[in-house]
């Protein structure tokens, strides 16, 4: 909240991109667990950004295997072109490629099957108490109905109780996020 959006102003977020991912992957080379890495939708426009995250990548070709690589769902609707091309240049090197805080505009997204992803996380805003949301529990099924034949895992981001957990898994969620997820502990 303090520096992103001056680095934003001042052009610097594939820079910054470029170092999260170098370090995700030195991390995950070093203890050989996944990392996630968030690209700010500015970055993908950057000249030589895609290039150089692609020889990141294909550097650590073990690292690359856990590596998760995510954009706001705004970018798939801003940089349509952008996102698939990161999908289409990182997917083959074992990189996982998707969309964070999705929701309001993901039925909006013209031909979503061609991006490439392998993930969509759903935006807090749709997994918190849709155990008593027929509204929201609706538009996570409508959700999983719309992905889950394209092959793309559907997660919900935020999860706070079990109840809403249990009903995310009815409705079609394949992955959880948040303070309950990670009081399971891991491998739970």
């Amino acid at each position: 909240a303090r520096w992103l959006p001056l680095a934003t102003r001042c052009r610097l977020t594939p820079a910054i991109d470029l170092e999260a991912v170098r370090l995700a992957l030195a991390a995950s080379a070093l203890d050989g667990r996944p990392r996630g890495v968030n690209i700010a939708p500015a970055s993908l426009g950057g000249a030589d950004f895609l290039a150089g995250l692609r020889d990141l990548v294909q550097a650590q070709p073990l690292a690359a295997r856990g590596l998760w690589v995510e954009v706001a769902e705004r970018a798939a609707l801003e940089r349509f072109r952008q996102v698939q091309e990161l999908a289409r240049q990182l997917r083959p090197l074992g990189v996982r490629v998707g969309l964070e805080h999705a929701g309001q505009h993901l039925h909006q997204i013209e031909r979503l099957y061609e991006l490439g992803l392998d993930f969509v996380k759903l935006d807090a805003a749709y997994g918190a108490g849709v155990a008593g949301s027929l509204a929201n529990q609706a538009f996570v099924r409508g959700s999983a109905r719309l992905l889950l034949p394209l092959g793309v895992q559907l997660q919900a981001e935020g999860v706070l109780r079990a109840e809403d957990a249990l009903c995310l898994w009815d409705c079609g969620v394949e992955g959880i996020t948040g303070p309950w997820a990670s009081a399971q502990g891991p491998g739970r």
